[in-house]
């Protein structure tokens, strides 16, 4: 197991049942076949459960199983573009895509900073990228501006997201439950579409594509690699800068109405009303989410990372995804608020 795992003391709190019986009743509103929960707080585990099966070979969920995170992803490649930033490969934050790539009317003053933020005002609605804002201007979330990034990563790096991360990040933690996946194995599970049908998104393993599979607890690692800024125990596996950056909000100044966004983690610190961290989780709070309904909450505060995990694509009738991300927020933060309080008493 990954060198975080081993770091990890379990001290399994009764008061996490709450937490679970919220999960399991969205999966079964959902119709999601399988579903999980992973919670750490102050280096301990406190929460792991799991319930469902694999749609596709009907094997039990446990903790090895892996779902497609989906835009979960990005949060990966948020890390990457910081280690090249910290490398000086890419020089500054606000540099213009055009310095990497060349001049072009479609990504006209457009710069790395609206890229990670989702204020490019690109969009992909249609077969080809088009422009429908000024970049900087609108906050638009779309896939649009990852396209650039990409080039940008490749120009710089002459590599892919997936050998960055495999050597800084997988390898030296041994991450064994993380990975763009290719062809079928036995722990990755199926997502289900809304006519229940199975499906497992297998493409290239450059990093550049929908096809990251994760455990809900190598997600969770994931969150307190960031929540540690990068340390492990006594040893600082990777510059605390690289964490600051991708976490702190980097949105523009201008856009204060707006979701607010590190590398692509969420940020509230405005009180935007529709954004997708819960109204009672504090300042400083930030979270990452994926179309099948997985979630990575980090709330430094109380020193606590939460991860759920769905397998299902799409919203049925009646339901209410901003308001279940949201609920799902407020709920960690009141269990863990009142078991605060109970053992001050």
């Amino acid at each position: 197991m990954n060198r975080i795992y081993q770091q990890l003391n379990r001290r399994e709190s009764q008061e996490m049942q709450h937490v679970y019986n919220y999960v399991n009743k969205v999966k079964n509103q959902i119709s999601a076949s399988a579903s999980s929960v992973y919670i750490i707080e102050r280096g301990e585990v406190i929460g792991e459960w799991y319930e469902g099966t694999d749609p596709s070979s009907f094997r039990k969920v446990d903790e090895k199983t892996r779902f497609n995170v989906f835009s979960v992803r990005k949060s990966y490649i948020g890390l990457a573009i910081a280690m090249l930033l910290h490398e000086g490969k890419i020089a500054s934050l606000d540099d213009l895509v055009s310095t990497y790539l060349g001049e072009n009317d479609l990504y006209n003053g457009i710069t790395i900073r609206h890229l990670v933020t989702h204020t490019h005002g690109l969009n992909d609605d249609q077969t080809e990228i088009a422009k429908s804002y000024p970049a900087g201007t609108v906050w638009d979330y779309n896939g649009a501006g990852l396209s650039l990034l990409y080039k940008i990563i490749l120009k710089v790096s002459g590599t892919t997201v997936n050998d960055i991360l495999t050597k800084s990040v997988f390898k030296p933690l041994q991450f064994t439950e993380t990975g763009w996946e290719t062809k079928p194995g036995p722990h990755l599970t199926a997502d289900v579409n809304e006519r229940n049908e199975p499906n497992i998104r297998l493409e290239d393993h450059t990093g550049f594509e929908r096809n990251l599979f994760v455990s809900a607890r190598e997600l969770a690692h994931w969150g307190y690699l960031h929540l540690n800024k990068g340390r492990i125990g006594t040893e600082q596996f990777l510059p605390e800068i690289l964490f600051e950056m991708t976490t702190e909000v980097q949105t523009p100044t201008q856009l204060k109405n707006t979701p607010q966004n590190g590398f692509f983690w969420f940020r509230n610190e405005n009180g935007y009303a529709k954004s997708e961290l819960g109204e009672e989780l504090p300042e400083g709070s930030y979270q990452i989410l994926g179309a099948s309904g997985c979630t990575c909450l980090v709330i430094p505060t109380f020193d606590v990372v939460a991860v759920r995990m769905y397998n299902k694509r799409g919203n049925p009738p009646g339901y209410d995804y901003l308001r279940d991300i949201k609920d799902f927020g407020n709920l960690v933060h009141s269990t863990l608020a009142n078991r605060l309080e109970g053992q001050l008493i």
